[in-house]
Order: structure tokens, then sequence, then C-alpha cells
């Protein structure tokens, strides 16, 4: 009885070995599950969207955003934002993104300010600042930085822009002011194009520059949350306001696309 046992659990296991490597020697091969496909780009040009919603993944690339300290999500203008801190922000590496960065482009997205710090970057692209330390970087010969600055107690949201050897600033004064007590979520759009950049303020149009075009020289990570680490010369740190949607297009969206976004 015993021998007859043991002959039969040597037949079954032969059999469940025979079954478990049996598709080793297939054609073709196992294919082992593979990543997820990006998305593609559509006709609108979209190549990264930051919902904030679920994760801190670039929608276009499904990169997954580096983070410096403690940054937090809460409720946004849809569904979760961002929500900056002391010393901390999120990074992308450009050269992940959907489509590389171009003359022609958009940025937007919806920003909910804290007046405290007094200043602070928002948004930025910017190249590094060669012989300078980590603490005075403020290369502006290429890239571009959106960001805040106190305006007698209210907080005067700015863009600058690098073409290649100078820069050039959109100040909208008084019509890109936000009170931090009463402003609310707002739209903020950045569009370049080869020959003149505008800076929208939901949805109007509050400053434009003729220039002769962006450069992306030495552009390589994206910040967003504070101007570190590319733009902390003259303190535009981390921000700790509210920010949702990010959207960056490889197209110079119309005024009244811009309209459009900043009315849904």
């Amino acid at each position: 009885m015993k021998k007859t046992t043991y002959l039969f659990i040597l037949m079954m296991t032969g059999i469940i070995f025979t079954s478990c490597f049996q598709d080793l020697g297939q054609n073709p091969p196992f294919d082992f599950p593979e990543q997820p496909t990006p998305p593609p780009i559509g006709a609108d040009g979209q190549m990264f969207y930051l919902s904030f919603d679920e994760d801190l993944e670039d929608y276009q690339s499904l990169m997954e955003a580096a983070v410096v300290g403690t940054p937090t999500f809460t409720d946004g203008k849809s569904g979760k934002a961002y929500a900056g801190a002391a010393n901390s922000y999120l990074t992308f590496d450009v050269a992940n993104m959907a489509a590389p960065l171009g003359s022609s482009m958009t940025f937007t997205f919806w920003y909910k300010v804290n007046g405290t710090p007094d200043r602070a970057g928002i948004l930025v692209i910017g190249p590094p600042h060669e012989g300078k330390p980590a603490n005075a970087q403020n290369n502006r010969t290429a890239g571009i930085r959106i960001f805040r600055e106190n305006a007698g107690g209210k907080q005067r949201v700015k863009a600058n822009i690098g073409n290649g050897t100078a820069d050039s600033w959109l100040d909208g004064g008084t019509k890109a002011d936000l009170d931090p007590a009463t402003a609310g979520w707002v739209h903020v759009a950045l569009v370049l194009s080869p020959d003149k950049a505008s800076f929208y303020m939901a949805g109007v149009e509050v400053a434009a520059s003729n220039f002769t075009g962006i450069s992306w020289n030495g552009c390589d990570i994206m910040s967003i949350g504070s101007g570190a680490p590319r733009f902390n010369e003259w303190g535009h740190l981390s921000d700790q306001s509210l920010i949702d949607e990010v959207r960056i297009y490889n197209k110079a969206l119309p005024a009244s696309e811009i309209e459009r976004l900043s009315n849904q």
C-alpha cells in the first residue's frame, strides 16, 4: 500500500512539473506584461497634463514627478490639487516629455494664491547658471519663469522668457494682481509663438511682448511649486499656494481657446 501511494505521488509530481514548465520552450516565448503605452498627442497639441487627482504622473508621458519636501493634496479646481509647503516642489525631466519643447508653446494651470511667503516661483523651466552657487541660480537667457511677488499687499503674477542671449518680461501691473483674501481659483496661461509672448489671467491678456523667439538651450528640468533649483537668487522659492490642472501644449493656442479654458 505504501509503495502504491509513493508511485502515485511521483506520477502526479511529474505531471505538475510538466504542466508548469511546458511554456518555457514555446515559440514564441512567453511575453511578460508590457508597460502601459502613453496616449498619443491629440489635435489640440497637449503634450503634458498633470491633474493631481490620484498621483503625480504626467498623463501624456506617464512620467512621475520627482518630489522635494512634503507637498500634499487638497480639494482643487477639479478633483484634487497640489498644496505647496515650505521647502517643497516637484520636478520633471524635460527629456522625458511626450514631445520636445519648441518655438510655439502654451502653458496653462489653475492657481489659488497664498500670500505667504510674499514671493515664490510657480512654474519654471530654466538652464543652470554655470559658475554660480546652488542658492544663486538666475540664468534667464533661456526657458520660462512664472512667479509671483508682493505688490502693495496683493500678489502680482509675472512671467519671464529667455531668447538665447537676453530675457523679456511680461508684467501686467495691477491687471495681474491677486488678493489672497478674495482671489479664489484663477486660470493662468503663457502663450509663446516665434515672434510674440502673451500672458493671460482669468482668460484675459494682461501682458504681451514682441520678441525673437524662445530658447530652450540648457533647459533640462521643469519645476512646479517653486523657482528652485534654477530661479532662486531673488528668493522665489517654494510656493504654499494651490496649483491644479497643469497643461502644456506644443502650439500657441489662440486667445479664444485660452478664454474657453478659463471658463470651463
